[in-house]
């Protein structure tokens, strides 16, 4: 009764005070309207001089861009707020965010100061209203005179609003907080970064992460089935996807065991993923091990601050099937969120065969004492499988993690601690033939692998103004073990009670400590210096230097000189993971030899004597921005020196008979990989009229030097384009148009369908198109109750040759009895999908 009352009075109020609800800048005839409700005075100071920060923290939106401001003492002059609030009976967030509703606010900021000794602690809170979910948060601990606090506020009211500048139509410059470990302008990074916000995500074509991530200059997304992506740039063309670190949330999601993320099982939908920060370039300076030529850390959206729900369907060709469920809600300091669904789709060649069987669950619980301090715990559990192409053959791998995270954060001190479980099984569809005559099939790689990682992150006081350090460090132990794989130390060895035995059981442990430091020489540069120091128990020490200095040559222009040194750890399956045979009936192996075969097996796949690959890297980047900010251009100019590479190098010798002498022969990992030097180019604009248009187009050149031949390679493509933009009405429609485009190349280790033991083939991959859209229309159906509903297009086009709708993003291809080898040939995917939030 007393929420009905409170709706009703609120609506009188909106009929004298009329207050359009958002639309984007450039379809609107009256500016976005902001509330500003609450500035709370929590100790030291009095709730007067919080209520005039009040006015001062609404002057400095208003002068962001075109916004209309109301504040809590606009309303109160029409009607007592704190009447309406004990009237509602409903807690501080939830009235406040019921209330803006009404009024017909989009956005609310509340805050909160309080007063240490000589120093002031202030909060300030960006919702939502429409979903309640906080769309960001800033922290200050300011020392000095209440003055300061004045001197302050503008600079928080605009890092509070960077996340949702473009759809209100602000020119703010962006913020990164993956490259230094902490919060700063992009233009002022010491890495080149591209932020993919939460506006490119709705607007998204995309229906995976990878494929959200050919909108980073210069990123290469190779998909090898429906069930299996990869992830390269700056380097040699792959589709290992090992060369970069992924993080989720600060959890680690590449696995041990292979050294990728299995995109398709991390416990996250687009629809939780608040922001995605990619440094592209070197980072081991910061996060060591396999952050080798960048990072790609994922931010997940908070949870929201009132009880809430979401569905969301999906359905198209290819037999494409997904539904997501959701429910999050909050009691005082706790807040309590899962969701969980499933993801199906078929065989690219034959939507009726299944291919990808996905699912997944997460949870999290949380327990926030203010704005920058909180506990959290979060818990997931995945299962799929679907397979993917190797040099030995199309494998089906199937993984089941398990992971449960604890976090601690606050301004200072960040630490999280978690335990993470992979059940995994391996099965490759290869024979093992020679001059056609089939000797072996591999045996089913059931395995386990238990990983235990903690990091701990400090940001000290600063004892001299113009310096910043942040120090840190981590460690992670990781226990594999497979009762079906070959352990290479004692299979063959006579006097180890595993001679002649099945099994596999393996330690490694790795860790490392980092310091970055920060020295504003003057007002115009800084110098940015580091390095971690990383050791493991498989390849010993490696020290990660990284120098870079950024100068403000003009306001919004800047230059970035910068070099660095990284490292890409070897996984388990290239360092110690031996596949296992069996022998058909009309094996030529015979009995008596078949341990002597499964011996020349432990010099198969894996080598323990691996090294780490390396790489030096050298950086030229210029940020700028013009037309008051709504256009942007970066150019990055690198030069990558890449050593000690990792490749599969074969060694069959024959004997007498034709047949490979076992005793001799040998296919392993080696660092035998040529040396390359990479010189690239990666040119990207933007271009935001309005906050409800948005064009984007990037150009990167690369050129690939292999010292094996003395020659620039033909192996990798050497351009890659972007071109398309998203949209935004104020009437609900959204949606957008991307084209990539990708030059040709020769892809020079396919599988060859006769057998690992016969060479890698070649082919060639001509010049592709991939179009990536979306048209959706969202309707509001009350304050929270949310529906959206349109398709999404996945249109790969060959212009130069037919078929003219599909190609290869990686070599592959059918033998003319039909066996499948290699990656799929891709193809049209049109989905239909609804989701609704309330």
């Amino acid at each position: 009764m007393a929420r009905a009352l409170l709706t009703a009075l609120l609506v009188l109020l909106c009929l004298q005070a009329p207050a359009k609800a958002e639309s984007p800048p450039g379809d609107r005839d009256e500016p976005v309207t902001i509330g500003v409700m609450e500035f709370v005075a929590k100790g030291g100071i009095s709730q007067d001089k919080a209520d005039s920060l009040l006015d001062v923290l609404a002057g400095e939106i208003n002068r962001l861009g075109d916004a209309r401001v109301v504040t809590r003492t606009d309303i109160q002059s029409m009607l007592d707020l704190e009447k309406l609030r004990r009237l509602a009976g409903c807690g501080d967030a939830e009235c406040f965010a019921e209330i803006s509703g009404a009024l017909g606010m989009r956005w609310m900021v509340t805050g909160n100061v309080s007063r240490f000794g000589r120093s002031f602690v202030v909060n300030l809170k960006l919702m939502d209203v429409r979903s309640v979910h906080v769309s960001g948060r800033v922290t200050r601990r300011i020392r000095g005179g209440e003055e300061c606090l004045i001197e302050e506020l503008p600079e928080m009211v605009r890092e509070l609003f960077e996340g949702v500048a473009e759809r209100l139509g602000m020119a703010i410059p962006g913020r990164v907080t993956v490259a230094s470990r902490h919060a700063q302008l992009l233009s002022e990074s010491p890495s080149a970064v591209t932020v993919i916000s939460r506006d490119d995500i709705e607007a998204s074509g995309a229906d995976n992460i990878p494929n959200l991530l050919r909108l980073v200059p210069g990123m290469e997304v190779m998909i090898m089935s429906g069930a299996f992506q990869a992830i390269t740039s700056r380097t040699y063309w792959t589709y290992e996807g090992n060369h970069y670190l992924v993080l989720i949330d600060g959890r680690e999601a590449n696995f041990d065991p292979v050294g990728f993320p299995v995109w398709d099982l991390q416990p996250v939908f687009l629809d939780d993923i608040e922001r995605v920060e990619v440094i592209r370039g070197p980072a081991s300076a910061l996060y060591g091990a396999n952050a080798f030529t960048g990072v790609v850390s994922i931010t997940t959206r908070e949870i929201p601050a009132r009880t809430s729900a979401g569905i969301l369907m999906k359905a198209g060709e290819v037999g494409r099937t997904t539904t997501r469920l959701q429910a999050a809600t909050r009691v005082g300091e706790w807040g309590f969120l899962i969701n969980g669904g499933m993801d199906f789709s078929g065989d690219f060649n034959d939507p009726r065969q299944s291919e990808k069987n996905a699912w997944l669950v997460r949870a999290l619980l949380e327990r926030r004492w203010s704005e920058s301090r909180r506990l959290l715990v979060d818990a997931a559990v995945s299962h799929g499988q679907g397979p993917f192409p190797t040099p030995m053959g199309n494998v089906m791998g199937r993984f089941a993690p398990s992971s449960v995270r604890l976090a601690y954060e606050s301004r200072e001190l960040r630490g999280q601690l978690y335990w993470e479980y992979l059940n995994g099984r391996m099965d490759i569809d290869a024979p093992i033939e020679y001059a056609g005559v089939r000797l072996a099939t591999f045996l089913p790689a059931p395995s386990d692998c238990h990983m235990v990682d903690g990091q701990l992150q400090w940001t000290p006081p600063r004892f001299f103004e113009p310096l910043l350090l942040v120090v840190g460090g981590g460690a992670r132990a990781s226990y594999f073990s497979s009762d079906q794989t070959l352990d290479a130390e004692t299979f063959s060895d006579p006097t180890s009670p595993g001679y002649h035995r099945l099994g596999l059981a393996h330690w490694e442990v790795r860790g490392g400590v980092f310091v970055h430091a920060e020295y504003a020489l003057a007002d115009w540069i800084t110098v940015t210096g580091g390095t971690r120091i990383d050791y493991n128990t498989q390849t010993d020490w490696f020290v990660s230097p990284r120098l870079a200095a950024v100068a403000q040559m003009t306001p919004d222009h800047y230059l970035r000189l910068g070099v660095a040194r990284s490292f890409r750890k070897p996984n388990f399956i290239e360092t110690v993971g031996h596949l296992a045979v069996d022998f058909p009936e009309d094996s030529p192996i015979q009995a008596s030899s078949q341990n002597k075969f499964l011996e020349f097996m432990t010099r198969v796949g894996a080598y323990s004597g691996l090294e780490d690959e390396e790489m030096l890297a050298f950086e030229i980047g210029y940020q700028g921005r013009f037309l008051d900010g709504r256009l942007s251009v970066g150019l990055d100019l690198y030069y990558n020196q890449l050593r000690n590479l990792i490749m599969m190098v074969p060694d069959i010798i024959e004997d007498e008979q034709g047949l490979p002498d076992l005793a001799r022969s040998s296919y392993t990992h080696r660092n035998q990989g040529p040396d390359q030097d990479i010189i690239g180019s990666e040119l990207s604009i933007r271009y935001s009229p309005s906050g409800s248009l948005s064009f984007l187009a990037t150009w990167t050149h690369r050129q690939v030097y292999d010292y094996s031949f003395g020659g620039y390679s033909n192996n990798s493509p050497k351009n890659l384009i972007t071109l398309g933009g998203r949209f935004r009405t104020n009437w609900g429609l959204l949606g957008s148009l991307y084209a990539f485009t990708r030059s040709d190349f020769w892809h020079v280790d396919v599988e060859n369908p006769s057998g690992i033991l016969e060479p890698l083939l070649s082919q060639h991959l001509d010049n592709e198109v991939l179009l990536i859209g979306k048209l959706g229309r969202n309707f509001e159906l009350g304050q929270h109750v949310q529906i959206e509903t349109g398709v999404k297009l996945f249109l790969p086009i060959s212009p130069f040759s037919a078929p003219h709708f599909r190609y290869y993003e990686v070599g592959g291809g059918i033998t003319p009895n039909g066996q499948k080898y290699g990656a799929e040939q891709l193809r049209r995917m049109l989905t239909a999908y609804l989701e609704g939030s309330f």
